[in-house]
């Protein structure tokens, strides 16, 4: 990695954190300039502002995480297979870097709406894994973006209640228990 790189990767660390920490509002460039032992106008040969750092952090990883989803979706058989799979890389993708998915969870509302069409999305993932299951009869029809909520919704919560402490440790620890929930939620059969 050249020093224009290693540069480039400290603003983005320094900038992951405090927004975690603060919020992308709250922090300013200067701060992020000294927590990554530069000149604040060193920020500016590598994004033209703190809000363009900030969306290109939420769109590159959330970009991956879709790739990643979708590359395991591929690789499994089945929908509870797939269920399983997509669960354990989420988790996985979590417990990795920690301040990387904290930054994601808490700026979604932030970014979503400025995602560029055709950008691979961690949710249409699951959607499409739901709907072509719904399509085979593997579980029953109903609305594919509920299902797709209601079982993004067993992992999404927990990763809330450990960002804010309502729990320790990696989320890969209890991906069995968030497999089996979002397999149940999937499966049930409406009255």
């Amino acid at each position: 990695m050249g020093k224009a790189e290693e540069t480039k990767a400290r603003v983005e660390r320094a900038a992951l954190t405090l927004f975690v920490a603060r919020g992308v509002t709250e922090t300013t460039t200067r701060e992020i300039a000294m927590a990554a032992s530069i000149a604040e106008g060193t920020i500016y040969r590598h994004f033209p502002s703190k809000e363009q750092l900030a969306l290109d952090l939420f769109l590159r990883h959330h970009r991956a995480l879709a790739e990643a989803l979708a590359g395991v979706a591929q690789q499994a058989q089945g929908l509870r297979a797939q269920i399983d799979a997509i669960v354990r890389c989420y988790c996985k993708w979590a417990d990795e870097d920690w301040t990387l998915f904290a930054y994601h969870l808490l700026t979604q509302h932030m970014f979503l709406a400025m995602v560029p069409e055709g950008t691979p999305n961690p949710v249409d993932v699951l959607r499409e894994v739901i709907v072509q299951a719904m399509a085979t009869g593997e579980i029953p029809s109903r609305d594919a973006d509920l299902a797709a909520a209601s079982a993004i919704g067993t992992v999404m919560q927990p990763a809330t209640y450990k960002l804010y402490g309502r729990f320790e440790g990696p989320l890969s620890a209890h991906a069995n228990f968030f497999a089996e929930a979002a397999w149940a939620v999937l499966s049930v059969k409406e009255a």
